[in-house]
């Protein structure tokens, strides 16, 4: 399909959302291209976060979702990019990894890493001394640009061990990340950056005053900013390794230029690329599965960053215009797992907005009476480096970030499905590799972090893959519908389904149905001659498939497969597929 059509076929599905009702889209009616969002656009002007903005969206839509009637009835509207195997195509977005193509746990624990971290010596240009997450940025002996960030003094390897982590895991499912390290540095191996024209600032507090200190200090109000008062005030605050070592969590530049972050809701409006309404696309939807197995609890827009990829092709000159496209990447991971950044997650972290308007109304109601599920949970005894993260107080049905997300909140179990895929796609060994990837120095502490991952991984795909009917790759085979029952392949139990098969061409219709104890669905071949239209939706039958688990209970919904015949082979082709 090209371009324009494309666009017409999202301006289309804008149109349709705005109705009262959802039409069904037939999977083989379009075919979404993976080139089709890196198309060169002029350069954008860089966006700033803001908190109130997405607060304000975040709760508007949770509001507007309680509220609205048809959606109670009906549920949220479908995906608008879902492809005709209700799967995603490669994009700015997301690039599918190892739900499509295995990989190995050596790769799983580099991630996105491209190299061994920062080469010294390193050059510090910028210093955060103060804040919830202190640090600075360096430039290497390549030229490179780096963040170092800290753990919480109180919880060594805490934040830091969680973002590589998690970072590794997000990338390993498709998404786009910095490279993050585990980076062990020599204090002797930092210099402070001397540039007479932008000297090197920080303030730090002394004899709780706040004093402004510069590289070659010249005003009466500032003190000279040295490699020992950097160190007194910044690098003495962390433990040390018996050779000296400091470790700190160092992220790597993205590549680009940075333009700000993304929002959860709407489009940018400064990106022609950007045609899908974002709490409608199957990436960002289907993120919660991910989010919540990791309880990455700050999924927000600030935790986003889009950088612009210059074209090769862009005009010469200093003020000629620069032409590209945008790369959509999520960022800092410290407060996933058992970390909430500066101190462990406890049991709220998952189960409660920030902002709750449920509980509170609830609390208020009853004059305080109400308890949240989660208060009084006994969060037992947990590693200091990892923090609290067990599949005990987990719901997978109704984990909570800390910020409504107008994305996740917008999921359908098709989206949480297609979630879920991505997480089960994660093997013992694959974990096992990603927690390595955090240099852990307590075995204990990375044995119960790999279990509570394996566990919280379980308990995702047995809620998801429950509320759907989890039939995968469906092909022909032997003239017979085939599929990949991924409840058997994750959790076994015996092979039970119930199907029906539709077809509707001119003359005779075949609608015949029955149940099947094994992956495979016997199918009927046409009778009499057919269109010679391929575009004909006469050539086109639907196969209903409902999973029936081994309590003999059916699955809430089938797995929908389309089917087209071919007349000069006389077989059947899988076309499309809906979950």
């Amino acid at each position: 399909m090209g371009v324009t059509r494309f666009a017409i076929l999202i301006a289309g599905l804008a149109a349709a959302g705005a109705c009262a009702s959802y039409p069904e889209i037939e999977p083989w009616d379009y075919e979404p291209r993976p080139m089709a969002d890196t198309l060169a656009i002029l350069e954008p002007e860089e966006t700033e976060e803001s908190l109130i903005y997405s607060q304000v969206h975040g709760f508007g839509e949770g509001v507007a979702r309680g509220l609205n009637v048809r959606r109670h009835l009906s549920g949220p509207p479908d995906t608008w990019n879902a492809d005709p195997f209700d799967e995603v195509v490669n994009s700015t977005w997301f690039t599918n990894r190892n739900a499509r193509r295995a990989l190995s746990p050596e790769a799983i624990r580099r991630g996105p890493q491209t190299g061994t971290g920062p080469v010294p010596p390193l050059t510090v240009t910028s210093i955060k001394a103060e804040g919830i997450s202190p640090g600075f940025n360096v430039t290497d002996a390549e030229d490179q640009r780096w963040i170092f960030k800290f753990d919480p003094p109180d919880f060594h390897e805490l934040a830091s061990g969680a973002e590589v982590v998690a970072t590794n895991l997000f990338w390993a499912a498709g998404y786009y990340t910095p490279e993050n390290y585990v980076y062990y540095f020599d204090p002797a191996d930092l210099v402070l950056e001397d540039d007479p024209e932008d000297p090197l600032e920080a303030d730090f507090v002394v004899d709780s005053v706040l004093v402004e200190f510069e590289v070659n200090a010249d005003e009466p109000d500032e003190q000279e900013l040295t490699m020992e008062v950097f160190q007194r005030h910044v690098l003495d605050r962390y433990p040390r390794t018996p050779e000296g070592r400091i470790r700190a969590l160092a992220s790597k530049f993205l590549e680009g230029v940075p333009k700000g972050p993304f929002e959860y809701i709407g489009v940018r409006p400064d990106d022609p690329n950007d045609v899908i309404p974002h709490e409608h696309r199957r990436e960002l939807r289907g993120m919660y599965a991910l989010a919540a197995w990791l309880n990455h609890t700050d999924v927000k827009s600030g935790n986003s960053l889009d950088m612009f990829i210059v074209s090769p092709r862009s005009p010469e000159g200093e003020d000629a215009p620069r032409i590209g496209y945008l790369r959509h990447n999520l960022i800092d991971f410290g407060s996933a797992l058992g970390s909430s950044a500066i101190r462990p997650h406890d049991a709220r972290h998952g189960n409660e907005y920030q902002f709750d308007a449920g509980a509170i109304l609830l609390r208020t109601l009853t004059l305080g009476a109400y308890r949240r599920p989660w208060q009084g949970f006994d969060e037992g005894a947990y590693p200091p480096s990892i923090g609290y993260y067990s599949v005990d107080n987990y719901h997978p049905e109704d984990w909570r970030s800390n910020m409504l997300n107008p994305a996740i909140i917008n999921r359908t179990a098709r989206d949480g499905y297609w979630g879920a895929k991505l997480v089960m796609s994660f093997t013992d060994a694959q974990l096992d590799a990603a927690v390595a990837a955090g240099q852990y120095s307590d075995p204990a502490a990375a044995a119960y972090l790999l279990e509570g991952l394996k566990e919280r991984r379980d308990a995702t795909g047995r809620y998801w893959f429950g509320e759907v009917s989890p039939l995968d790759a469906p092909r022909i085979e032997s003239g017979a519908l085939a599929f990949d029952d991924l409840w058997i392949r994750h959790f076994g139990g015996p092979a039970g389904y119930r199907w029906q098969f539709d077809f509707d061409p001119a003359d005779p219709d075949i609608e015949v149905g029955g149940t099947a104890v094994q992956a495979s669905i016997p199918l009927p071949a046409p009778v009499g001659p057919l269109d010679a239209d391929p575009d004909d939706d006469e050539r086109y039958a639907e196969v209903n498939v409902w999973k029936v688990f081994g309590d003999g209970e059916e699955a809430p919904r089938p797995a929908t497969f389309w089917l087209e015949w071919n007349p000069d082979r006389r077989t059947w082709l899988v076309v499309g597929a809906r979950y």
